[in-house]
């Protein structure tokens, strides 16, 4: 299974939840829960929308994870 997991992305770059939902446009329910790896289902779009926030391709926000 492959899910999102911004912990190691958000840290480097230091945000909170609430300040990368803010500018993500996400609820910080939704930024919670991809920050904590757990699935949520999102857009192509929208993860193309967190990678550019990041600076960073959408490979590095996902994660394969054994079921």
């Amino acid at each position: 299974m492959i899910i999102i997991n911004l912990y190691n992305v958000k840290w480097k770059k230091r945000y909170t939840n609430k300040e990368l939902a803010s500018m993500s446009g996400l609820s910080t329910t939704t930024i919670t829960k991809l920050t904590r790896g757990e699935h949520v289902d999102l857009k192509l779009s929208t993860l193309e929308k967190i990678a550019k926030f990041f600076g960073c391709s959408v490979l590095d926000i996902l994660e394969e994870v054994k079921d």
